[in-house]
C-alpha cells in the first residue's frame, strides 16, 4: 500500500495546483502482462481466459507465424470510447460513442525480396460513431479516435535502414505525428487534448495526424542509444483530408507549402543494461511555408472587424515544442512498474495560431494496485490559451472572447489479458470553447475497450 499513498499524496498536489493556476493506424498500446494476473478484476474477465494469446484470434492455426517468417506482419485493432456528458455542456446528459478499427501490414523486403533493411508499410482504418464534444460545445474533443468516420487509408511509405540500424530513411504517405510531437505516454488517456500528438498542432496548422497522412520523407539518426535526431519536410496541402477522397488524394500541389521539421531528443537509461531510470526530453522546431490570415490586422495593419478590408495574409508559419518524461520511482525488481510524470510545452505565434500556448502534464503509474502489475493509472491536464489577436478581433466584433480551455481527466487502463483492456475514465472540462458562448463545466464520464485481433 506504500506506493498507493506515494502516488495519491504526489497527485493531490498536481490537482491542487493545477486547479488554482488556471484564470496508425499507429495503434493505441495494448498493454501486455508478463505474468498471469490474480485478484477481483481478473476474476471478472475469467470468462475471456488467461490471454496466453497475443491476440484475440491467435496464430491462425500457425499461418501468422509462417507469413512472419516469410516477412509479412499484420496487426489489427478495434477501439471503441463510450463517453457521456453527465453535467454541463451545451446539451447536457448526451450519450455518444465512437469507434476505430485499424490494419496495418508490413512487408520485410529483406525477407522477401533480399533488399537489406528496406521495409513497406502499408495502413488503412474503419472509423464510426459520433463527437461528444459537439454536445458539449469544447474545443478538445473528449475522444481521441474521432474524426474522418469513414474507410479510409492512411500511411504507404518504404523505409530504408543503413548503417547497422543507426540511420533510416523513410519516404512516402506519411503522419507527422507518427514521428514528431510523439510519445506512447500520450496513449493512456482518452481526450484528444492529449491522446495522438499535443492537440495545438493540428489546430492550428496542418500537422498531419492519425488518420491522415500526406507525402513526406522523414530521415532518423541514432549514432548512440541516448541520442537521436530526426527531421522531415511534409507536403501541406489541406484538401488531401477531405472525406470524398477516403485519404487517397495523390495530387501534389505545389502552391500549398512545404512544413519543415526537426527533432533533438535525450534519451539517457534507455540500453538493455542500464541500471538508472530512463527518460525522454525531446526538442522540436519547425516552419511551415504558405500563407496564412492574420487573427486581427488587415492590409493596413488595423482591425479588419472595423474596417471591413480583407485579413493580412502572412507567409510562413514557426513554433517550438518541449516534451519530457522522467520515471521518478520504479518499484524494485520490476523493469517498468513506477511513477512517470510527463511535461509538454508548444509555443507558437498568436497573430496567426489559435492557440499559441499549449501544455500537456500528467503523472502515469504502471502497477499501481497489488496483483495488477501491468495496469496503468494516469492523471492528467490539458490547458490551452487562445489568441490575444483573436480576442481583440472578437472585441471589436463584440463577440465574447474566447480565453482558455482545460481538461482535467483520470484514467485507469485494466489490462485484461494479453489483447483486450477496459479503461473506465473521468474528465473535467474548464472553460468550453475558451467561454466564449454561455455553456457550463462539464463533467464526462465513460470508457474506452481496445482489442487486438
Amino acid at each position: 500500500m506504500k506506493k498507493v499513498l506515494v502516488f495519491l499524496i504526489i497527485a493531490s498536489f498536481f490537482f491542487q495546483y493545477d486547479i488554482f493556476a488556471q484564470d496508425k493506424p499507429v495503434p493505441l498500446p495494448i498493454v501486455q502482462p508478463q505474468t498471469p494476473q490474480t485478484g477481483v478484476i481478473s476474476q471478472w474477465f475469467s470468462f475471456l481466459g488467461k490471454g496466453k494469446e497475443d491476440s484475440m484470434t491467435g496464430n491462425w492455426g500457425g499461418l501468422r507465424d509462417d507469413l512472419s517468417s516469410r516477412g509479412i506482419d499484420i496487426v489489427s485493432t478495434y477501439v471503441i470510447d463510450l463517453l457521456t456528458n453527465v453535467s454541463g455542456g451545451m446539451r447536457k446528459r448526451r450519450f455518444q460513442y465512437d469507434s476505430s478499427f485499424g490494419l496495418d501490414v508490413n512487408a520485410d523486403l529483406e525477407k522477401l525480396a533480399h533488399l537489406t533493411g528496406l521495409q513497406f508499410h502499408v495502413s488503412g482504418l474503419w472509423r464510426a460513431g459520433k463527437n461528444l464534444g459537439a454536445d458539449i460545445g469544447n474545443r478538445f474533443p473528449p475522444s481521441s479516435i474521432f474524426g474522418s468516420e469513414q474507410v479510409r487509408l492512411y500511411n504507404l511509405y518504404l523505409e530504408q535502414a543503413m548503417f547497422n540500424k543507426k540511420v533510416s530513411l523513410k519516404a512516402g504517405r506519411l503522419g507527422a505525428g507518427d514521428d514528431f510531437a510523439a510519445s506512447p505516454l500520450y496513449w493512456v488517456f482518452l481526450t484528444n487534448g492529449i491522446d495522438g500528438c499535443p492537440i495545438s498542432l493540428p489546430i492550428n496548422f496542418f500537422f498531419t495526424v492519425y488518420p491522415t497522412a500526406t507525402w513526406g520523407a522523414r530521415l532518423k539518426v541514432s549514432p548512440v542509444s541516448a541520442f537521436t535526431w530526426k527531421g522531415a519536410l511534409y507536403h501541406q496541402d489541406k484538401r488531401i483530408e477531405r472525406l470524398d477522397a477516403h485519404g487517397a488524394d495523390f495530387t501534389w500541389r505545389k502552391n500549398k507549402g512545404i512544413l519543415f521539421i526537426q527533432e533533438i531528443s535525450f534519451l539517457p537509461n534507455q540500453y538493455a543494461e542500464a541500471k538508472g531510470l530512463p527518460g525522454n526530453y525531446k526538442l522540436g522546431l519547425f516552419y511551415s511555408t504558405g500563407r496564412f490570415n492574420d487573427f486581427y490586422q488587415d492590409e493596413n495593419g488595423d482591425s479588419y472587424a472595423i474596417t471591413g478590408l480583407q485579413q493580412k495574409r502572412r507567409y510562413g508559419n514557426y513554433g517550438m515544442y518541449f516534451h519530457v518524461d522522467q520515471m521518478v520511482y520504479r518499484e524494485k525488481g520490476t523493469a517498468d512498474q513506477g511513477l512517470t510524470p510527463f511535461f509538454v510545452v508548444c509555443l507558437q505565434p498568436g497573430k496567426m495560431n489559435e492557440i499559441p500556448f499549449f501544455i500537456d502534464a500528467a503523472l502515469t503509474y504502471k502497477g499501481l494496485i497489488p496483483g495488477r502489475d501491468d495496469d496503468i493509472t494516469g492523471l492528467a491536464l490539458a490547458y490551452g490559451q487562445f489568441s490575444r489577436q483573436l480576442n481583440k478581433y472578437q472585441n471589436d466584433s463584440g463577440l465574447r472572447p474566447q480565453k482558455y480551455e482545460a481538461v482535467l481527466e483520470t484514467t485507469y487502463k485494466i489490462a485484461i489479458n494479453k489483447w483486450l483492456y477496459f479503461q473506465p475514465d473521468i474528465q473535467y472540462i474548464f472553460n468550453p470553447n475558451g467561454g466564449n458562448k454561455n455553456v457550463d463545466d462539464a463533467l464526462v464520464t465513460g470508457a474506452r475497450i481496445g482489442a487486438t485481433f
